[in-house]
């Protein structure tokens, strides 16, 4: 029996919130695994097609591809099956756009257009620390990133802001009190806002964080932040 490659295509009922859905179509194409969760990412032929309208179908949008017309964070990639999401930065040297990756108020993956400048950084979520043997740090970033270090200061929940040409950090946003968050979930999802205070959570209650976004005051999970600045 010979074996069953992956499939490259995902039905419309099983796409994550992220992913706008044309009801007239039975599928989209499926991110590929890797940096992202398959319910938080979108696919780079949805990103040409439906989202910047650079190419009409999959056969244009892999032809671009392919010809190295597309980077995300400063490499080229080689399937329109590649998984893009929340804060990727996308660039098209060619054209010479550059996008970075942000939700919508309805939670839906979105383009912000940037500066060539900004293309050079990218702010990620710490989600794991490990320490080896060596005593070396391992940052896991949110995007499945990995960054070694030897300061044993950064926590999770915390935000590293990344040099994408070196992998080196630049700056750090610890999850405290006057930092600014972006809202990745919830129903403020899209919005940004400024935490007033954290209540610590314990094995049975999930560790609150009270912000402020205009002149509102609400709480909302830690899992719903994403310390920005």
């Amino acid at each position: 029996m010979t074996k069953k490659g992956s499939t490259k295509v995902l039905k419309t009922n099983c796409v994550g919130k992220v992913h706008k859905v044309d009801k007239k179509k039975r599928f989209v194409l499926r991110p590929s695994p890797g940096k992202h969760t398959l319910k938080t990412t979108v696919s780079a032929g949805y990103v040409l097609r439906d989202l910047l309208y650079l190419t009409e179908n999959n056969r244009e949008s892999t032809y671009l591809i392919k010809n190295k017309d597309m980077f995300v964070d400063k490499k080229p990639i080689t399937s329109i099956n590649y998984a893009i999401g929340l804060f990727d930065v996308i660039e098209f040297p060619k054209i010479k756009k550059h996008y970075k990756v942000a939700y919508t108020k309805n939670g839906l993956i979105n383009l912000i257009e940037i500066p060539a400048e900004e293309t050079k950084y990218k702010v990620c979520k710490i989600v794991k620390k490990i320490i080896t043997k060596k005593g070396q740090i391992q940052l896991i970033t949110n995007d499945g990133r990995t960054v070694i270090t030897t300061n044993n200061g950064y926590k999770t929940k915390a935000s590293i802001k990344l040099d994408l040409e070196d992998n080196t950090i630049k700056e750090y946003y610890p999850l405290e009190k006057g930092r600014k968050v972006f809202l990745i979930g919830g129903k403020h999802v899209g919005r940004s806002g400024t935490i007033i205070s954290i209540t610590k959570g314990n094995m049975i209650r999930k560790e609150l964080v009270k912000l402020k976004i205009d002149d509102k005051e609400f709480e909302t999970t830690e899992k719903n932040i994403f310390v920005v600045n």
